[in-house]
């Protein structure tokens, strides 16, 4: 099973999902947030501080926590969510085709993968025994799709919503 962690903001609401699917990319659990809208008075009070204390604190963190299924890794296209846990990781394309692992730093690596290149950050060191479960995942399987996925049912919650 993988995770998959995501969030969005659209007209001001703030919603995240958790998409966990199997290796043939098929869904086993979907949980989301409904959509918070922050007050005028928490915007003043967080400040720049408020996307990350809802990304994380109230978004990501309470999504992990409800998961039925757990993950051994849950990715994420949301760099701040790697503060959720240790086993999440944001990744991405990246630009260059990678024939072996690359290690940008102790947090980050450029991995090849089926789709092309993928770089893999983390909140702490990737270890070498994580290192290579992801790079063994990453050949077998596209982890980018289900992402577009994850995306569009959190802009069908959002839209949804009243309010």
């Amino acid at each position: 099973m993988i995770g998959y962690i995501s969030t969005k903001k659209i007209d001001e609401k703030y919603v995240g999902g958790l998409l966990i699917v199997d290796q043939a990319g098929i869904p086993l659990e979907f949980k989301y947030t409904e959509p918070v809208i922050p007050t005028q008075l928490q915007k003043i009070l967080y400040g720049k501080s408020l996307e990350t204390y809802l990304y994380v604190e109230v978004i990501g963190k309470n999504l992990l926590k409800k998961a039925e299924n757990k993950c051994e890794f849950y990715f994420t296209d949301t760099p701040i969510l790697v503060d959720c846990a240790e086993n999440v990781f944001f990744i991405t394309y990246h630009p260059s085709i990678v024939e072996e692992v690359q290690k940008i730093s102790a947090e980050e690596c450029v991995i090849p993968a089926q789709s092309g290149s993928i770089k893999v950050s983390a909140a702490k060191e990737i270890k070498q025994e994580t290192l290579e479960k992801l790079v063994k995942m990453l050949e077998e399987i596209d982890v980018m799709e289900p992402f577009q996925r994850l995306q569009k049912a959190l802009e069908y919650v959002c839209r949804s919503s009243a309010g």
